[in-house]
């Protein structure tokens, strides 16, 4: 990445202020992103990269809607803190020695979601005296945001995507803290097992810190195998997050949890809980319910939506000579649709979230759009209807 070179701190502001631009059109929706989905269906916009989710999948494939989430009648007078659920720790414990983590190399801090783990990472990363953070791209603007916060430089380290043979990987040869994303959220794959190999030889060799954002973990389109590539790289000095919610879709419920090696727990602890606080008492009940959904020896019943939409954009791609990534987990792909749109006059229906805005610094990814395929049914009914024109 010649554009960034590992003295200039630009790159992390330069990610978080283009988190919200939109495509060529250079339309930028910034402030108020929280009502973003609503702010283009008045505008009669199918925006390809919406926050909201087809109910459809709960009701087709999940038992959620049949078996509504039980409520506990205790009215919630006490504070409750997310891991003090001894009984859903100890499960989650058991899940991932099995996966094959030391049983004595790791404690785990339950969250209030991804969001604020994520930057109790990075401040614990300053806490540790690193003057800069290595990423391999794409990661999430939360990263980017509070590195910006606390002046700590952001350094890419790779050409393409992770999940390509031939990516070159750059990293420096001595300790330093680095992130990754697995599975790569807005394209929907898993990193190359090669490169993650690479990365644990120069983990190895480096004692460098490694922390895998794997908030998409366990979404495997075609494999009831639960266990994630990255559990390759050195326990005692990797940080694991997981998010259940995600992996089934349930957003408003706030769940993840990091796995982090014993000798950074003390620390991590204090930073977290200052982060995080108390759980939502609604959530903090349904959790051990969730995880376990989340663990079964199955095909990750969202996923069967995922494929299913997938494969019908995937027929009018091909059609019309569309670019893309295919996927295989996770419910996010990334195709080039700016030109066939403009071909089909309908490129003024739809905005996305584009390359730059997704931290994805390669140009031959300028006119790709992230396509969320749980969005609601109208989105992509829209874009294979003009597809197929």
């Amino acid at each position: 990445m010649k554009k960034f070179d590992q003295n200039n701190h630009r790159y992390r502001k330069i990610v978080y202020e283009n988190n919200f631009e939109m495509d060529v059109q250079q339309e930028t929706v910034d402030e108020f992103t929280y009502s973003i989905d609503e702010y283009f269906d008045e505008s009669s916009i199918n925006f390809l990269s919406e926050w909201f989710f087809d109910e459809t999948i709960h009701r087709k494939y999940t038992l959620f809607a049949k078996n509504p989430f039980r409520v506990n009648p205790t009215v919630p007078t006490q504070y409750a803190f997310p891991d003090t659920n001894i009984k859903l720790n100890s499960l989650i414990k058991k899940f991932h020695i099995k996966e094959g983590l030391p049983r004595e190399s790791f404690v785990t801090f339950i969250s209030e979601g991804s969001t604020p783990m994520i930057a109790a990472v990075i401040l614990f990363a300053k806490q540790l005296r690193f003057k800069k953070i290595l990423s391999i791209w794409p990661s999430y603007f939360t990263i980017h945001k509070i590195c910006d916060v606390i002046n700590m430089d952001i350094v890419p380290c790779n050409n393409d995507f992770a999940c390509f043979e031939n990516t070159k990987i750059n990293l420096p040869n001595k300790k330093s803290f680095l992130i990754i994303t697995d599975p790569i959220w807005s394209i929907g794959r898993h990193y190359s097992l090669n490169i993650l190999k690479e990365l644990a030889k120069w983990q190895k060799r480096t004692g460098s810190i490694i922390f895998v954002d794997g908030s998409f973990s366990y979404m495997d389109w075609y494999t009831k195998r639960k266990k994630e590539l990255t559990v390759i790289l050195n326990p005692e000095l990797t940080m694991r997050l997981v998010c259940p919610t995600k992996a089934l879709c349930v957003h408003g419920f706030r769940f993840s949890y990091l796995l982090c090696p014993k000798r950074f727990s003390k620390e991590v602890a204090r930073i977290s809980i200052a982060n995080t606080g108390s759980s939502c008492y609604f959530g903090y009940l349904q959790r051990e319910r969730i995880f376990k959904e989340m663990t079964k020896k199955r095909i990750n019943p969202i996923t069967h939506f995922c494929v299913k939409r997938f494969k019908a954009l995937e027929h009018h791609f091909i059609k019309n000579g569309v670019k893309y990534i295919e996927p295989n987990c996770g419910f996010f792909m990334y195709a080039d649709l700016d030109e066939i749109l403009k071909k089909k006059g309908a490129r003024n229906k739809y905005y996305w979230l584009n390359n730059k805005a997704l931290d994805i610094w390669n140009p031959k990814y300028k006119g790709y759009a992230k396509i969320n395929l749980l969005g609601r049914e109208k989105v992509i009914n829209s874009l294979i209807t003009d597809l197929s024109k």
